[in-house]
């Protein structure tokens, strides 16, 4: 399992500084569950990766999403706003790994946040260790 600390580890590396929002997708049966969005993004022990919604055996970690925007405002009468002037820095973080990744456009909602879903665009990493079974 140092190889998946080695490449994980990779990701936090970047993502983590820049306090990025993330999510997991992992494999239930025949059926892809997009995690939650959210901030955290950890291997709290070996052989899983956790996000928002726990951890899962990485065995069954299909990818990670990491969003290019972030949201300032939406308290105390602060209008919600999303931001975009991350991406640059993101990318060059991503591209200085071996990570294996690609550009995606998706929808983003964060729950108790902003619950109507707005286009974003990603990076979304592959995890090597998936078991397609």
């Amino acid at each position: 399992m140092k190889e998946a600390r080695a490449y994980w580890s990779q990701l936090f590396d970047v993502v983590h500084p820049l306090r990025c929002w993330v999510r997991v997708a992992w494999r239930e049966g025949d059926t892809t569950q997009d995690g939650d969005w959210g901030q955290l993004l950890t291997m709290p022990t070996d052989g899983y990766l956790e996000g928002s919604d726990g951890p899962w055996p990485l065995r069954d970690v299909e990818w990670v999403e990491v969003s290019m925007s972030y949201f300032k405002g939406g308290m105390a009468g602060h209008p919600l706003r999303i931001v975009d002037d991350r991406k640059a820095e993101l990318l060059a973080g991503l591209g200085a790994t071996a990570l294996r990744w690609e550009l995606r456009d998706t929808l983003w909602s964060v729950r108790n946040i902003f619950e109507d879903e707005r286009p974003v665009q990603v990076a979304r990493i592959a995890n090597p260790f998936f078991d397609r079974r």
